[in-house]
Protein backbone atom coordinates (compact mmCIF):
# COMPACT_ATOMS: atom_id res chain seq x y z
CA UNK A 1 0.00 0.00 0.00
CA UNK A 2 1.13 3.66 -0.85
CA UNK A 3 2.92 4.79 2.85
CA UNK A 4 6.23 6.40 3.39
CA UNK A 5 7.53 5.40 6.77
CA UNK A 6 9.72 8.65 6.63
CA UNK A 7 10.89 10.06 10.48
CA UNK A 8 11.52 13.26 11.81
CA UNK A 9 15.61 13.68 9.74
CA UNK A 10 13.69 12.77 6.47
CA UNK A 11 11.94 16.58 7.06
CA UNK A 12 15.45 17.81 8.77
CA UNK A 13 17.10 17.07 5.52
CA UNK A 14 14.05 18.21 3.56
CA UNK A 15 14.14 21.90 5.05
CA UNK A 16 17.96 21.83 5.16
CA UNK A 17 17.65 21.34 1.55
CA UNK A 18 14.60 23.18 0.01
CA UNK A 19 15.94 26.37 -1.14
CA UNK A 20 18.78 24.05 -3.16
CA UNK A 21 15.72 22.11 -4.32
CA UNK A 22 13.72 24.98 -5.58
CA UNK A 23 16.64 26.95 -7.25
CA UNK A 24 16.13 25.56 -10.57
CA UNK A 25 12.45 24.68 -10.51
CA UNK A 26 9.91 26.61 -12.77
CA UNK A 27 6.68 28.64 -11.24
CA UNK A 28 3.27 27.04 -11.63
CA UNK A 29 0.96 28.86 -13.31
CA UNK A 30 -2.84 29.23 -11.76
CA UNK A 31 -5.66 27.34 -13.85
CA UNK A 32 -7.15 29.93 -16.35
CA UNK A 33 -9.75 28.10 -17.87
CA UNK A 34 -8.01 27.94 -21.49
CA UNK A 35 -6.47 24.38 -21.88
CA UNK A 36 -4.69 23.37 -25.41
CA UNK A 37 -3.62 19.72 -24.54
CA UNK A 38 -7.30 17.90 -23.76
CA UNK A 39 -10.64 18.24 -23.04
CA UNK A 40 -12.86 16.54 -21.00
CA UNK A 41 -15.40 14.93 -22.97
CA UNK A 42 -16.90 12.27 -20.97
CA UNK A 43 -17.66 11.57 -17.23
CA UNK A 44 -19.30 8.50 -16.27
CA UNK A 45 -19.99 7.80 -12.47
CA UNK A 46 -19.30 4.72 -10.30
CA UNK A 47 -22.36 4.68 -7.92
CA UNK A 48 -22.48 2.99 -5.20
CA UNK A 49 -17.86 2.88 -4.97
CA UNK A 50 -16.79 4.88 -2.30
CA UNK A 51 -12.84 5.39 -0.60
CA UNK A 52 -9.68 5.43 -2.54
CA UNK A 53 -9.25 4.20 -5.73
CA UNK A 54 -6.14 3.03 -7.25
CA UNK A 55 -4.37 1.76 -10.78
CA UNK A 56 -6.39 1.32 -13.71
CA UNK A 57 -6.78 -0.95 -17.45
CA UNK A 58 -8.55 -1.17 -20.28
CA UNK A 59 -9.78 -3.73 -22.64
CA UNK A 60 -9.84 -1.94 -26.04
CA UNK A 61 -11.20 -4.54 -28.27
CA UNK A 62 -14.65 -5.14 -25.73
CA UNK A 63 -14.30 -0.95 -24.41
CA UNK A 64 -14.17 -2.55 -20.68
CA UNK A 65 -12.19 -0.15 -18.22
CA UNK A 66 -10.93 -2.06 -15.08
CA UNK A 67 -10.29 0.15 -11.92
CA UNK A 68 -9.08 -1.28 -8.56
CA UNK A 69 -11.09 0.08 -6.25
CA UNK A 70 -8.80 -0.27 -3.24
CA UNK A 71 -11.21 1.24 -0.45
CA UNK A 72 -14.64 -0.67 -1.72
CA UNK A 73 -12.44 -3.96 -1.87
CA UNK A 74 -13.47 -4.73 -5.43
CA UNK A 75 -11.95 -4.48 -9.06
CA UNK A 76 -14.94 -2.75 -11.27
CA UNK A 77 -15.25 -2.99 -14.95
CA UNK A 78 -16.68 -0.22 -16.46
CA UNK A 79 -18.53 -0.73 -19.77
CA UNK A 80 -17.33 2.33 -21.76
CA UNK A 81 -20.09 2.64 -24.50
CA UNK A 82 -22.50 1.44 -21.89
CA UNK A 83 -21.28 4.45 -19.60
CA UNK A 84 -22.11 1.65 -16.42
CA UNK A 85 -20.64 -0.86 -14.63
CA UNK A 86 -21.03 -4.43 -15.65
CA UNK A 87 -19.65 -6.29 -13.08
CA UNK A 88 -17.39 -6.38 -9.77
CA UNK A 89 -14.91 -8.88 -8.26
CA UNK A 90 -15.93 -8.11 -4.51
CA UNK A 91 -14.30 -9.17 -1.22
CA UNK A 92 -10.41 -8.36 -2.11
CA UNK A 93 -8.29 -7.32 0.44
CA UNK A 94 -7.45 -3.29 -1.05
CA UNK A 95 -6.41 -4.08 -4.30
CA UNK A 96 -3.80 -1.70 -5.77
CA UNK A 97 -2.73 -3.08 -9.38
CA UNK A 98 -4.99 -4.08 -11.79
CA UNK A 99 -3.73 -5.22 -15.35
CA UNK A 100 -5.05 -6.43 -18.47
CA UNK A 101 -3.13 -9.16 -20.74
CA UNK A 102 -5.41 -9.03 -24.01
CA UNK A 103 -2.81 -11.72 -26.02
CA UNK A 104 -4.52 -14.60 -23.37
CA UNK A 105 -7.56 -12.77 -22.16
CA UNK A 106 -6.32 -12.58 -18.63
CA UNK A 107 -6.59 -10.28 -15.52
CA UNK A 108 -4.33 -9.42 -12.61
CA UNK A 109 -5.05 -7.80 -9.89
CA UNK A 110 -2.98 -7.26 -6.79
CA UNK A 111 -3.15 -6.63 -2.95
CA UNK A 112 -2.06 -5.03 -0.48
CA UNK A 113 -3.92 -6.68 2.28
CA UNK A 114 -2.55 -9.81 2.16
CA UNK A 115 -0.17 -9.71 -0.67
CA UNK A 116 -1.71 -11.99 -3.07
CA UNK A 117 -1.46 -11.70 -6.83
CA UNK A 118 -5.10 -13.09 -8.01
CA UNK A 119 -5.05 -14.32 -11.80
CA UNK A 120 -8.19 -14.44 -13.69
CA UNK A 121 -10.18 -15.12 -16.72
CA UNK A 122 -10.93 -11.81 -18.12
CA UNK A 123 -13.88 -13.47 -20.58
CA UNK A 124 -16.59 -14.86 -17.10
CA UNK A 125 -14.20 -13.38 -14.53
CA UNK A 126 -13.11 -16.56 -13.06
CA UNK A 127 -10.09 -17.12 -10.81
CA UNK A 128 -7.44 -18.75 -12.59
CA UNK A 129 -4.60 -18.88 -10.21
CA UNK A 130 -3.53 -17.14 -6.76
CA UNK A 131 0.05 -16.29 -5.88
CA UNK A 132 1.19 -15.30 -2.42
CA UNK A 133 3.72 -12.30 -2.25
CA UNK A 134 3.10 -12.28 1.60
CA UNK A 135 2.50 -8.68 1.75
CA UNK A 136 1.73 -5.80 0.02
CA UNK A 137 1.57 -6.51 -3.77
CA UNK A 138 1.66 -3.34 -5.40
CA UNK A 139 2.26 -2.33 -9.01
CA UNK A 140 1.86 -4.11 -11.70
CA UNK A 141 3.66 -4.03 -15.64
CA UNK A 142 3.80 -6.35 -18.45
CA UNK A 143 6.16 -7.01 -20.85
CA UNK A 144 4.18 -8.35 -23.95
CA UNK A 145 7.37 -9.56 -26.03
CA UNK A 146 8.62 -12.11 -22.65
CA UNK A 147 5.28 -12.66 -21.88
CA UNK A 148 6.20 -11.73 -18.07
CA UNK A 149 4.08 -9.71 -15.62
CA UNK A 150 6.20 -7.93 -12.89
CA UNK A 151 4.85 -7.55 -9.31
CA UNK A 152 6.57 -5.19 -7.26
CA UNK A 153 5.64 -6.12 -3.44
CA UNK A 154 6.46 -6.74 0.29
CA UNK A 155 9.63 -5.29 1.31
CA UNK A 156 11.33 -4.81 -1.31
CA UNK A 157 11.06 -7.22 -3.91
CA UNK A 158 9.83 -7.65 -7.79
CA UNK A 159 8.03 -10.67 -8.59
CA UNK A 160 8.41 -12.14 -12.65
CA UNK A 161 5.15 -14.14 -13.28
CA UNK A 162 4.86 -16.25 -16.80
CA UNK A 163 1.61 -15.02 -17.67
CA UNK A 164 1.10 -17.65 -20.20
CA UNK A 165 0.77 -20.75 -17.38
CA UNK A 166 0.32 -18.19 -14.06
CA UNK A 167 3.67 -19.59 -12.67
CA UNK A 168 5.71 -17.63 -10.93
CA UNK A 169 9.47 -17.43 -12.50
CA UNK A 170 11.24 -15.80 -9.76
CA UNK A 171 11.68 -12.74 -6.79
CA UNK A 172 14.13 -10.23 -7.22
CA UNK A 173 14.93 -8.89 -3.87
CA UNK A 174 15.39 -4.97 -3.07
CA UNK A 175 16.18 -2.73 -0.47
CA UNK A 176 12.60 -1.75 0.43
CA UNK A 177 8.52 -1.61 -0.94
CA UNK A 178 9.32 -0.31 -4.36
CA UNK A 179 6.22 1.38 -6.03
CA UNK A 180 6.38 2.81 -9.49
CA UNK A 181 9.12 0.92 -11.93
CA UNK A 182 9.66 1.12 -15.39
CA UNK A 183 11.12 -1.85 -17.82
CA UNK A 184 13.21 -0.83 -20.37
CA UNK A 185 12.70 -3.90 -22.97
CA UNK A 186 15.89 -3.41 -25.02
CA UNK A 187 18.07 -3.73 -22.12
CA UNK A 188 15.99 -6.00 -19.80
CA UNK A 189 16.36 -2.97 -16.92
CA UNK A 190 14.10 -2.45 -14.76
CA UNK A 191 14.04 1.21 -13.21
CA UNK A 192 12.20 1.00 -9.71
CA UNK A 193 11.16 3.99 -7.09
CA UNK A 194 12.22 2.65 -3.54
CA UNK A 195 11.00 6.09 -1.61
CA UNK A 196 11.58 4.52 1.65
CA UNK A 197 15.15 3.89 1.53
CA UNK A 198 15.09 6.98 -0.39
CA UNK A 199 16.83 5.51 -3.86
CA UNK A 200 15.88 4.63 -7.43
CA UNK A 201 17.31 1.32 -8.70
CA UNK A 202 18.36 -0.53 -11.38
CA UNK A 203 17.91 -4.06 -11.83
CA UNK A 204 18.74 -6.13 -14.48
CA UNK A 205 16.03 -8.48 -15.16
CA UNK A 206 18.32 -11.01 -16.57
CA UNK A 207 20.41 -11.47 -13.66
CA UNK A 208 17.96 -10.56 -11.13
CA UNK A 209 20.96 -8.28 -9.74
CA UNK A 210 20.61 -4.51 -8.86
CA UNK A 211 23.26 -2.83 -10.98
CA UNK A 212 22.88 0.82 -10.06
CA UNK A 213 21.50 3.09 -6.63
CA UNK A 214 20.63 6.43 -6.70
CA UNK A 215 20.60 7.90 -3.50
CA UNK A 216 17.72 11.20 -2.75
CA UNK A 217 18.43 13.79 -0.44
CA UNK A 218 16.52 16.79 -0.69
CA UNK A 219 13.39 15.11 -2.44
CA UNK A 220 11.77 12.28 -0.54
CA UNK A 221 8.53 10.17 -1.49
CA UNK A 222 9.70 9.20 -5.41
CA UNK A 223 6.80 7.48 -6.29
CA UNK A 224 5.44 7.94 -10.22
CA UNK A 225 7.37 7.06 -12.87
CA UNK A 226 7.83 7.25 -16.50
CA UNK A 227 10.59 6.33 -19.47
CA UNK A 228 11.36 7.79 -22.57
CA UNK A 229 14.03 5.14 -23.93
CA UNK A 230 14.74 6.32 -26.88
CA UNK A 231 16.61 9.63 -25.29
CA UNK A 232 17.51 7.78 -21.98
CA UNK A 233 15.74 10.22 -19.86
CA UNK A 234 13.63 8.76 -16.95
CA UNK A 235 10.89 10.80 -15.30
CA UNK A 236 10.39 10.63 -11.37
CA UNK A 237 7.78 12.38 -9.35
CA UNK A 238 8.96 13.52 -5.45
CA UNK A 239 5.95 14.82 -3.20
CA UNK A 240 8.32 16.08 -0.56
CA UNK A 241 8.53 18.62 -1.97
CA UNK A 242 6.38 18.21 -4.94
CA UNK A 243 8.98 17.71 -7.94
CA UNK A 244 9.28 16.47 -11.55
CA UNK A 245 12.57 15.36 -12.02
CA UNK A 246 14.42 14.09 -15.13
CA UNK A 247 17.64 11.77 -15.02
CA UNK A 248 20.08 10.15 -17.74
CA UNK A 249 19.90 6.68 -17.53
CA UNK A 250 23.51 6.21 -19.62
CA UNK A 251 24.46 8.83 -16.54
CA UNK A 252 21.86 8.25 -13.46
CA UNK A 253 22.55 12.06 -12.86
CA UNK A 254 19.74 14.49 -12.88
CA UNK A 255 19.37 17.10 -15.94
CA UNK A 256 16.22 18.89 -15.27
CA UNK A 257 13.44 19.84 -12.33
CA UNK A 258 10.14 21.00 -12.77
CA UNK A 259 7.48 22.53 -9.75
CA UNK A 260 4.34 20.36 -9.61
CA UNK A 261 0.91 20.19 -7.93
CA UNK A 262 1.28 17.71 -4.86
CA UNK A 263 0.51 13.91 -4.31
CA UNK A 264 1.20 13.11 -8.00
CA UNK A 265 1.06 9.73 -8.53
CA UNK A 266 1.34 8.06 -12.15
CA UNK A 267 3.28 9.82 -15.24
CA UNK A 268 3.17 9.30 -18.64
CA UNK A 269 5.38 10.02 -21.26
CA UNK A 270 3.58 11.36 -24.84
CA UNK A 271 6.52 10.51 -27.51
CA UNK A 272 4.32 11.52 -30.05
CA UNK A 273 3.90 14.73 -28.74
CA UNK A 274 7.03 14.62 -26.87
CA UNK A 275 4.58 15.43 -23.60
CA UNK A 276 4.73 14.04 -20.13
CA UNK A 277 0.96 14.24 -18.56
CA UNK A 278 0.45 13.98 -14.39
CA UNK A 279 -2.27 13.41 -12.68
CA UNK A 280 -2.06 14.81 -9.16
CA UNK A 281 -4.18 14.45 -6.05
CA UNK A 282 -4.09 18.02 -5.73
CA UNK A 283 -6.43 18.41 -8.04
CA UNK A 284 -4.61 18.85 -11.24
CA UNK A 285 -4.30 17.21 -14.57
CA UNK A 286 -0.30 18.48 -15.97
CA UNK A 287 1.35 18.83 -19.44
CA UNK A 288 5.02 19.18 -19.63
CA UNK A 289 6.42 19.95 -22.55
CA UNK A 290 9.95 17.98 -23.46
CA UNK A 291 11.74 21.08 -25.30
CA UNK A 292 14.94 19.05 -25.54
CA UNK A 293 16.13 16.07 -23.32
CA UNK A 294 17.61 18.32 -20.91
CA UNK A 295 15.07 20.70 -20.71
CA UNK A 296 11.49 21.05 -19.95
CA UNK A 297 8.67 23.70 -19.21
CA UNK A 298 5.09 23.24 -17.49
CA UNK A 299 2.32 24.32 -20.12
CA UNK A 300 -0.91 23.28 -19.16
CA UNK A 301 -2.86 22.39 -15.59
CA UNK A 302 -6.16 21.78 -15.71
CA UNK A 303 -7.97 21.66 -12.44
CA UNK A 304 -9.70 17.98 -11.55
CA UNK A 305 -11.21 16.87 -8.42
CA UNK A 306 -9.20 16.92 -4.81
CA UNK A 307 -7.99 12.88 -4.74
CA UNK A 308 -7.53 12.12 -8.66
CA UNK A 309 -4.34 11.12 -8.38
CA UNK A 310 -4.99 7.88 -10.25
CA UNK A 311 -5.08 7.91 -14.13
CA UNK A 312 -4.76 5.77 -17.62
CA UNK A 313 -3.15 7.30 -20.64
CA UNK A 314 -4.17 4.95 -23.71
CA UNK A 315 -2.09 6.59 -26.98
CA UNK A 316 -4.09 4.36 -29.18
CA UNK A 317 -7.25 6.12 -28.46
CA UNK A 318 -5.36 9.57 -27.31
CA UNK A 319 -7.28 9.74 -24.08
CA UNK A 320 -6.32 9.89 -20.52
CA UNK A 321 -8.82 8.32 -17.95
CA UNK A 322 -8.63 9.98 -14.47
CA UNK A 323 -10.48 8.39 -11.42
CA UNK A 324 -12.24 10.97 -9.15
CA UNK A 325 -12.86 9.23 -5.85
CA UNK A 326 -16.50 9.84 -4.05
CA UNK A 327 -16.70 13.08 -2.03
CA UNK A 328 -19.35 14.58 -0.14
CA UNK A 329 -22.37 14.47 -2.19
CA UNK A 330 -20.26 13.47 -5.24
CA UNK A 331 -20.23 10.25 -6.76
CA UNK A 332 -16.98 8.45 -7.96
CA UNK A 333 -16.56 8.69 -11.38
CA UNK A 334 -14.03 8.58 -14.23
CA UNK A 335 -12.85 11.36 -16.29
CA UNK A 336 -12.41 11.15 -19.63
CA UNK A 337 -10.06 13.04 -21.51
CA UNK A 338 -9.25 13.74 -25.34
CA UNK A 339 -5.64 14.60 -26.46
CA UNK A 340 -6.53 17.95 -28.88
CA UNK A 341 -5.73 17.04 -32.19
CA UNK A 342 -6.21 13.58 -32.71
CA UNK A 343 -7.72 12.08 -35.99
CA UNK A 344 -11.17 12.14 -36.79
CA UNK A 345 -11.16 8.55 -37.14
CA UNK A 346 -10.08 7.61 -33.64
CA UNK A 347 -12.38 4.67 -32.44
CA UNK A 348 -13.38 4.90 -28.41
Amino acid sequence: MKRIRFIIISLLFLFAFASLAGSCTTTVPVDNGNHPYFKLIKTIPLAGVTGRIDHLSIDLKNHRLFISALGYHSVIVLDLNKGKIIHRIAGLDYPQGVLYVPKYNKLVVSTAGNGKVYIYNAGNYQLEKVIDFENDADNLRYDPYAGIVYVAYGSGGIGMVNIKNNQLIKKIRLDDHPEAFSIHNRYSLAYVNIPDARELASVNLKTGKVEKKLSFVSSLANFPMALDSVHHRLFIGFRIPPRFKVFNTQTMKPVATVKIDRNADDFYYDPQKKKVYISCGGGYLEVIEQQTPDTYKLQDRIKTAAGARTSLWVPKQKYFYLAVPKSGKNSAQIRIYQRNGQSKNTKK
